[in-house]
Formats: structure tokens, sequence, C-alpha cells
């Protein structure tokens, strides 16, 4: 429970934390992608080859519908992510927020 707190007092800014976290989503998601593409392909080529038996061509069918449906998914949590992380400046090279400094006559 006060793993958040203990990685931000590691991380020293929010910003820094949050580009950590995009940074390992940016790593997984690709591999996820990867995986449904491959359950698309599996159910495309079983639908090919079973022609002549409907019961395997329905279990191809749900290969081909749920590697489509993680497909869109994953794309969209991958872009809600960075939609995210660029609305709050929070990206590569953005800005971080920061507390502001106050300069008391110095």
């Amino acid at each position: 429970m006060l793993l958040p707190f203990v990685a931000l007092a590691q991380t020293g800014t929010f910003g820094t934390l949050v580009n950590k976290i995009q940074t390992t989503i940016n790593r997984i998601i690709p591999v996820i992608i990867g995986i449904t593409v491959l359950v698309f392909l599996w159910g495309v080529a079983n639908y090919v080859m079973s022609a002549g038996d409907e019961e395997k061509r329905k279990e191809a069918r749900q290969f081909i519908i749920w590697g489509l449906v993680g497909l869109v998914i994953m794309v969209g949590i991958w872009g809600l992510i960075n939609v995210f992380v660029d609305a709050l400046g929070l990206g590569t090279g953005g800005s971080q927020i920061t507390p502001p400094t106050v300069n008391f006559g110095q």
C-alpha cells in the first residue's frame, strides 16, 4: 500500500515516476499487441484450413474475433496513456511538475 510513496521518494518527482511507468508500459504493450496479432493470424489460418468442418470454423472465428478485440483494446490503452502523459506535459523532454520557488529579496 505504501509502494507508490516509496517510489515517489526514490524518484524525486511525480513526472519522473510517470515517465518510468510510461516507459514500462511502452515496452510491455508491443509484446501484448504481437500476441494478439498471432492469435488473429492463428484464427485466420485455422479458418482457411478447416473449410469443411463447421465446428472448427466457429472456433477459428472466435480466435479471429478475440484477436481483433485484444488488438483494439491494447492500441486504445496505449493511445490513452500517451494522450494523458502528453496532456500533463510529462512526456520525454516535457516540463515536469515542480513546486514554485519563492525568492525572499535575494
